[in-house]
């Protein structure tokens, strides 16, 4: 509840400010003034945050694991200095920076320090732009300064975020351990962004890092995208001993057990009592689920409804936002709910997408297979 309510409270506080502004108009606030703090709250939000990631993250000792912008349909994607990038049809999504930091020297202070200049430059704006101008740019001002209590009251929960790294990372000596990858981890996870898993293994096989970091879920997902699931809930496990984001392994615990299922080691009923408890941690609301997680669409198909999984699942295979790894596991998904309502060509269609984005996924082929036994049409 609180995590949702995290998500979503920005947009709260962004209708409501928008409600506000007009009232407050009606009774002589400038116009151009309301309009500039919209503009303020809404570049205050994200993206002023995102650019400034975007230009100190090597400073801070991070180092980008993959990156889109928008969301839809895959309108391009590609690798840009070595990092795998994806741009949607639709811009409305914004973009997603997933990055890691490297154990370089002082990492705490570093993040720190970067952090501090974050802040600084959005405050110091915000504040120079409301005292020193009016209209439009006093406006802007305003919503940057009201956007910055909006990261403080929310963001020192969350780790790696600005607020996070300069109210709580200065207390927490070792708050920094399980967010550290090795060189080879990142190289590895790239790799597993764009699907190509072989390639990712021989990485993970290569010699061992000179400075021990937390085990990373990127082994797991080469395990299970080659099929070892025994080797892979062993790693997860491990992750989760470890400190891992517990969302992260979930989402990666539930890919093992629908492929346990696509494969014949577990049955459908089986799999769907031990996929329910593991998707918990997403929280409770089903249809959200059905949006953002894609073992819900799985367990949907598990309990009967392959129509909701067909929905579900065929957003997911399309969606920017996704690697190619795991648009393919959403593309096999979308497969085996066409395959229970009975649409095997749709199926063989959605299995061929599948192997383009990711050649050397095992699921496939056990979908693949699928289409071979016989099955009762719901």
């Amino acid at each position: 509840m609180i995590h949702h309510l995290r998500s979503v409270l920005p947009r709260i506080v962004l209708v409501a400010g928008t409600v506000v502004l007009s009232a407050k108009v009606d009774h002589g606030l400038p116009p151009w003034t309301a309009l500039g703090f919209l503009i303020g709250t809404l570049l205050g939000q994200e993206p002023l945050s995102d650019l400034w990631v975007l230009l100190t993250h090597r400073l801070g000792g991070g180092r980008f694991l993959g990156v889109s912008y928008g969301c839809g349909r895959v309108l391009w994607q590609g690798t840009v200095a070595g990092v795998p990038v994806s741009l949607g049809l639709r811009p409305t999504g914004g973009p997603r920076l997933d990055w890691g930091l490297l154990p370089v020297r002082a990492p705490r202070l570093r993040l720190w320090a970067c952090s501090v200049g974050r802040l600084a430059v959005h405050g110091g704006l915000g504040a120079w732009l409301a005292l020193s101008f009016t209209g439009a740019a006093r406006g802007i001002g305003l919503g940057l300064l009201s956007t910055l209590v909006l990261l403080v009251l929310l963001g020192a929960p969350s780790p790696l975020n600005s607020i996070w790294a300069v109210l709580v990372l200065p207390f927490r000596p070792r708050a920094l351990e399980h967010h550290l990858w090795s060189t080879r981890d990142i190289t590895a996870e790239r790799l597993l962004w764009r699907g190509r898993i072989p390639e990712a293994r021989a990485v993970l096989d290569g010699p061992a890092p000179a400075r021990a970091v937390r085990t990373r879920l990127t082994a797991a997902g080469v395990a299970l995208a080659e099929g070892r699931h025994d080797e892979a809930d062993r790693i997860i496990g491990l992750a989760l001993a470890q400190g891992c984001d517990p969302r992260e392994a979930h989402a990666v615990a539930a890919a093992v057990i629908v492929c346990r299922s696509d494969s014949g080691e577990l049955t459908p009923a089986t799999a769907g009592a031990l996929l329910a408890p593991v998707l918990e941690v997403f929280g409770h609301d089903e249809r959200a689920k059905l949006r953002h997680v894609q073992g819900a669409a799985d367990l949907a198909r598990f309990n009967g409804d392959p129509e909701a999984a067909v929905r579900a699942a065929r957003r997911h295979a399309v969606d920017a936002r996704l690697s190619p790894h795991w648009r393919a596991h959403a593309g096999c998904t979308l497969a085996a709910a066409l395959i229970a309502t009975g649409r095997p060509e749709r199926a063989g269609e959605a299995l061929a997408r599948a192997r383009r984005e990711c050649p050397g996924l095992t699921r496939i082929a056990d979908v693949e297979r699928m289409l071979e036994r016989p099955v009762e049409v719901r």
